[in-house]
């Protein structure tokens, strides 16, 4: 991708690792091949893709690196271990790799998001674990009006905006930062 990337556009400014998956259930009944698989996606890919973007950013004379994490990387959720094993990662070393960067002077900006609960396809892997015994995704609306301060869920779009602004010059001061994007979820 990045060489398509370099051969086309001779540069790359702005690199959003956006790809997750979520794999609910109680630890001891989790696999090794899921827990694997999970890792594979939202970590080693988060991996991946930095390792293979810097060099052309640097190139370029600098950029912007925004690594999609959860509000469920800055604090623990029953029958989420293994998720919040990956975005705690991801957070981890979103700030690893900024530091980096910012030692390196290279002028590559490198943040994580936190969404919290967002109306997107993830919630169809993720059983509600409010209703034993059901085996449908958990009812966003009902959750967020329980545990989320605003009372309302998040849309695709509001984490975009978050996104837009941390890959444009208008966050240029910013690096290695958490944008919290969760209607008050994490602070409760």
């Amino acid at each position: 991708m990045v060489a398509q990337v370099k051969a086309r556009h001779g540069r790359l400014d702005i690199l959003v690792n956006n790809a997750g998956i979520g794999i609910g259930g109680s630890i001891l009944d989790m696999t090794l091949a899921d827990w694997r698989k999970q890792t594979a996606v939202n970590l080693d890919g988060v991996f991946l893709g930095v390792k293979h973007s810097i060099p052309l950013m640097r190139e370029g004379g600098g950029g912007s690196i925004v690594n999609m994490s959860s509000v469920a990387g800055l604090k623990g959720s029953p029958t989420l271990a293994g998720y919040c094993a990956t975005k705690g990662g991801v957070r981890l070393f979103t700030k690893a790799v900024a530091m980096e960067c910012a030692n390196a002077k290279d002028g590559i900006r490198v943040n994580s998001v936190h969404p919290g609960i967002i109306e997107t396809p993830i919630w169809l892997s993720i059983v509600d674990t409010a209703n034993p015994g059901a085996n449908a995704p958990p009812d966003l609306d009902a959750m967020s009006q329980l545990a989320v301060p605003l009372g309302v869920k998040g849309y695709p779009e509001d984490i975009a905006n978050g996104v837009l602004w941390l890959a444009s010059d208008e966050s240029r001061y910013v690096t290695g930062a958490e944008l919290v994007i969760d209607g008050g979820l994490s602070v409760r």
